[in-house]
């Protein structure tokens, strides 16, 4: 679901122009860059499972993906661009929650309300929709892109490259398509 990620991170950017770039979609895809380091350091555990849905289980994720540390790490984030103001901040905070929010639908129910928690949600589209999900992905891209190029005509910024990020995020959604691992 990287795509659909920074497609959302582009959303965003084109919201909040002030915003950097980079730090936009680096926060889009924060929960999984801890969930890479949670991974190497044992904390949180995950299971590759080659021809079976995703190609992995995702057995342990609490740290870095539960709806509580989904928030928390949302405002630490924030925290660290502080000081380019509050509308640049608290759009930074929704670009990492944003995050949970797309893997909500996606996701089985491996998403815990909060680290060790019994209760675990997600809707299960990979699983229920094991070609599906990657249309439903392709709309919310085709979407947030559409709402980048176009605010990127009408406020006349991203240096006339915005055809060329969705682009790029199409091909990255392309190349995550189902039909291809096999």
């Amino acid at each position: 679901m990287y795509a659909g990620h920074f497609a959302v991170g582009l959303a965003l950017k084109a919201r909040q122009p002030a915003a950097p770039t980079w730090a936009v979609l680096l926060g889009t895809g924060f929960l999984d860059v801890l969930f890479g380091i949670f991974v190497m350091l044992g904390i949180e555990r995950v299971t590759m499972t080659p021809h079976v849905g995703q190609g992995f289980s995702l057995d342990f994720i609490d740290w870095s993906h539960s709806l509580l540390m989904s928030l928390i790490w949302s405002f630490v984030y924030c925290a660290l661009f502080w000081r380019r103001g509050r509308p640049v901040c608290f759009l930074l905070a929704f670009a990492v929650f944003s995050h949970f929010l797309l893997d909500l639908p996606m996701h089985p129910s491996d998403l815990a309300l909060w680290p060790y928690a019994q209760t675990h949600i997600g809707f299960g589209l990979w699983n229920r929709l094991p070609t599906g999900w990657w249309w439903i992905e392709l709309a919310a891209v085709l979407a947030a892109c559409a709402y980048y190029t176009a605010r990127a005509r009408q406020i006349k910024t991203f240096g006339g490259r915005a055809l060329w990020a969705c682009a790029v995020i199409l091909l990255l959604h392309v190349a995550n398509a189902p039909w291809w691992k096999s």
